[in-house]
């Protein structure tokens, strides 16, 4: 039997992604394939969401006509060289961070179809944002199917592989940067006397309504956006006013130049 997709490692992103794709229908557990080191998670995968469990990655490759690889990047090598001669005809989508298109090149059939994506861990509740890569002159098709993916968990973007460090310190470390913010608004309103729970709601919440204001009207700039906030004098301003002051702005802009640096040096 042939499977939509198999999963070469089942941790949280993949089984984040399994969900997401029997979750839109795009390809139900049924459709699934996975392997991976620890049996005893696969075998609790397979009872109780019905996705077929390989005897081992030889058979999970040969079976599958996509393969999303999700091992660590210095397990790349070895799993990928294990598969080598079963990756003919095969669309191989590695996830691994940091492992250049090249790279995985090296280690697959000839006949193998590679695309290269970083999805980020937002992808657990459906909100996830993923950017791929193919290799020059790849068939278009193997983006198209990546891109689907990678759609069942949230927001799939084509982006040139020179440019996925930044994309790495940006929606990949992001989430840290959000949560990071949204401590430091919580403890800011605890000291003037908001209690931890009620803080933490209206933190969480304020942020879900401007995300999804700024999602919804995507032609609009963000800082008309702001701006249309702010009355003349008032509290929004005068707020505004102090974070200019503390360069807000530009140690953003730094703390995202000093991840892609960090990023790029890793790989």
């Amino acid at each position: 039997m042939e499977y939509e997709v198999g999963f070469l490692g089942y941790g949280h992103m993949a089984r984040a992604i399994s969900d997401g794709l029997d979750r839109s229908g795009l390809v139900p557990y049924h459709q699934q394939l996975i392997s991976g080191r620890d049996r005893g998670r696969l075998k609790e995968a397979g009872e109780t969401k019905g996705v077929a469990v390989a005897d081992d990655n030889r058979a999970l490759v040969r079976h599958s006509k996509v393969v999303l690889l999700g091992v660590l990047p210095n397990q790349v090598e070895d799993a990928l060289e294990e598969v080598r001669n079963e990756s003919a005809g095969r669309l191989i989508i590695s996830m691994a961070a940091g492992v250049r298109l090249e790279t995985l090149n090296s280690f697959l059939h000839t006949g193998a179809g590679l695309v290269r994506a970083m999805p980020n861990v937002a992808a657990q509740v459906g909100q996830g944002t993923t950017v791929i890569c193919g290799r020059p002159r790849s068939d278009p098709a193997h983006l198209i199917r990546a891109r689907q993916i990678f759609e069942s968990v949230g927001l799939c973007l084509e982006l040139e592989e020179c440019l996925f460090d930044v994309a790495s310190a940006l929606s990949g470390a992001g989430p840290a940067y959000f949560f990071a913010l949204f401590e430091s608004f919580v403890r800011g309103a605890v000291r003037l006397g908001v209690p931890w729970e009620a803080a933490r709601r209206l933190v969480v919440q304020t942020a879900l309504g401007a995300a999804e204001m700024a999602s919804r009207q995507p032609g609009q700039s963000l800082a008309n956006m702001r701006d249309a906030v702010a009355s003349p004098g008032g509290v929004t301003a005068e707020g505004l006013y102090v974070l200019d002051k503390g360069g807000l702005g530009g140690v953003l802009q730094e703390a995202l130049e000093a991840a892609t640096m960090k990023a790029r040096r890793m790989a």
